[in-house]
C-alpha cells in the first residue's frame, strides 16, 4: 500500500511488510499558478489538492514490501474546487528496516506547463507525515522553476500540495 494513497485515505502508515510511497495522475487544462522564468522576480506559491486516483504497486525484489518495489499512481489535481491538472509519478523503495527509504519523483501537469520535483523520503510506522521535495525544473510557463513542494498528510479523500516557486 503506498504512502501517498495512505495520505489520501488519512492512513499515513508504512508498516513493515505493508506499503510504499506513490505518485498520482489525471488530465487537465486550467492553470494552477503562473511563473514564467523571464518574469519571475519574487517567489510565487499556490496550493493544489490531490484526489483519489489509480495506481499500481510493482513487487520487485523479495516478496512483500522490500527494496526494489515500485509504486506508480495517477490522480487529478484541483485548486479552489476546479480541476487544474494531474500529478504523475513513481517511488522506488531502496531500504526497508524499522523505517523505509524511498526515492520519489512527482510531475505536476498544470495548464500550459509542468513542474518536476524529486527526492528521498523516509517513512516510519506512522508514515512520512508532511514532507518536502525540491523542484528540479519545469516546462512552459514553469520553465526554469526552482523551489519546493510540500506534501501534507490529511484525513479524507484528498490532500494538499503547497508549491513554492523561487
Amino acid at each position: 500500500m503506498s504512502t501517498i494513497r495512505n495520505l489520501i485515505t488519512g492512513v499515513t502508515v508504512v508498516a513493515a511488510g505493508a506499503g510504499a510511497t506513490a505518485v498520482l495522475v489525471s488530465t487537465g487544462t486550467a492553470s494552477a499558478g503562473t511563473v514564467a522564468s523571464s518574469a519571475r522576480s519574487s517567489a510565487t506559491s499556490f496550493t493544489v489538492r490531490v484526489h483519489r486516483g489509480a495506481g499500481t504497486d510493482i513487487d520487485l525484489g523479495r516478496s512483500g514490501f522490500s527494496a526494489g518495489d515500485e509504486d506508480l499512481v495517477v490522480a487529478p489535481l484541483t485548486r479552489g474546487g476546479h480541476h487544474v491538472g494531474r500529478l504523475v509519478g513513481n517511488c522506488t523503495t531502496v531500504r526497508v528496516a524499522t523505517t523505509a527509504d524511498q526515492l520519489c519523483e512527482f510531475v505536476l501537469h498544470l495548464g500550459r506547463g509542468q513542474i518536476t520535483a524529486s527526492g528521498a523520503l523516509r517513512a516510519g510506522r506512522s508514515g512520512p507525515g508532511t514532507f518536502a521535495l525540491p523542484i528540479l525544473g519545469g516546462t512552459g510557463r514553469y520553465l526554469g522553476a526552482g523551489g519546493q513542494i510540500a506534501v501534507s498528510s490529511s484525513s479524507g479523500g484528498s490532500f494538499p500540495i503547497q508549491v513554492s516557486l523561487s
